[in-house]
């Protein structure tokens, strides 16, 4: 600044700079520019009325959660490549060890253990129902047994594969009973998304998370939580062909930008948008327009409005294929345009632009 401000103005703004400086911060509510006063204030309401104890607690209970949700991604990013019963052995291999440490071990690890354990045994439910399907093209008890193990260690993820598997064998009657109990389950005031695949920018933590949290331990990860929900390509039989495509999802060229995204090999969406758009193919087989329409509109609300998404690009893509169904061609366009902005490389989105356009072009 130096050079820029008149002599004669250097005593006034020294009084301002006096004035702010023994305000102790209050001056700074008093900016009109921007209103930016007004939402300072507003944020400071915000911290007030919310114990300091309560968003602590908050944050314990997100970090224990992202902490299950990485060392889970961590056990299936190294079986990604697996064939069934190599993935199978793998995963019974990780759950011997880990209850094997619990019963030599208290405290954190063997707590820590018992998060983690349930969440495995039911991968290996899955892979089992996916290896039936494919084989026997029918589900034996066992896989069942195996996936009940692990099925309400959330609000939501495990119950979603089990929709998408009953969807994917044709039982959509059922299908319609998992996903109308995932949906009385999930209150977006409480429920708060969870994604650790990769970084990203997240936003505050509800109000309703913060207060479930100040009361309970690492118990309320049960109800509080929705993890995104990952599909192995050794569970592919358990997923609808519109999200089968994410594992596609990188280009010879593409490969060289991963980095450390091994996530990438599988199919991987956040909860909310897949509960809504497991709903729309739900209702559209059983002939429910007025529900299918409702279950869309929630789609396009969470895939927009829900601030903490860590795969809205995914979201997008799913939206899209839905609006294709609709015969909205252009909104379909417009929603992969959208995923393309947000993830440039290493998105399905770019698949599905070019198959997109094919069909316009030979429709016409």
């Amino acid at each position: 600044m130096r050079g820029h401000i008149s002599h004669e103005s250097k005593p006034y703004i020294l009084e301002i700079l006096q004035y702010i400086i023994n305000s102790e911060g209050r001056a700074l509510l008093e900016i009109e520019c921007d209103d930016l006063g007004a939402t300072i204030q507003r944020k400071l309401s915000y911290l007030h009325s919310v114990k300091a104890n309560a968003i602590i607690s908050g944050h314990l209970l997100r970090s224990t959660a992202a902490f299950i949700d990485g060392n889970i991604m961590d056990y299936l990013t190294g079986i990604r490549n697996s064939s069934y019963e190599e993935g199978i052995q793998t995963l019974l291999m990780f759950i011997f060890k880990l209850v094997s440490i619990s019963k030599y071990c208290q405290g954190l690890v063997k707590k820590a253990c018992c998060l983690l354990v349930p969440r495995l045994c039911t991968t290996v439910g899955f892979v089992l129902v996916s290896l039936n399907i494919c084989w026997y093209n029918n589900i034996h008890a066992e896989a069942l047994s195996w996936i009940s193990l692990g099925l309400n260690t959330d609000v939501a993820s495990g119950k979603l594969k089990l929709a998408s598997m009953l969807y994917c064998i044709g039982d959509t009657q059922r299908a319609e009973l998992v996903l109308r109990d995932i949906e009385g389950s999930c209150d977006l005031n409480i429920v708060e998304p969870i994604c650790s695949c990769h970084d990203f920018i997240s936003q505050g933590l509800r109000r309703g998370f913060l207060a479930v949290a100040d009361n309970h331990n690492e118990e309320a990860i049960q109800y509080t939580t929705a993890f995104c929900v990952k599909f192995l390509p050794c569970e592919i039989n358990c997923v609808p062909h519109e999200l089968r495509h994410e594992t596609f999802r990188s280009t010879q060229e593409d490969l060289a930008f991963r980095g450390e995204d091994n996530w990438m090999d599988l199919a991987v969406i956040d909860s909310l948008p897949y509960l809504y758009f497991l709903q729309y193919k739900t209702y559209s087989n059983l002939g429910r327009q007025e529900d299918k329409q409702r279950a869309l509109s929630n789609l396009v609300r969470s895939t927009d409005q829900e601030p903490n998404l860590g795969h809205r690009e995914t979201a997008l893509n799913i939206l899209g294929q839905c609006m294709e169904q609709e015969d909205r061609a252009v909104d379909a366009f417009h929603c992969y345009l959208l995923s393309l902005k947000l993830r440039e490389r290493n998105n399905a989105a770019k698949f599905h632009i070019c198959r997109l356009l094919s069909t316009m072009v030979n429709a016409n």
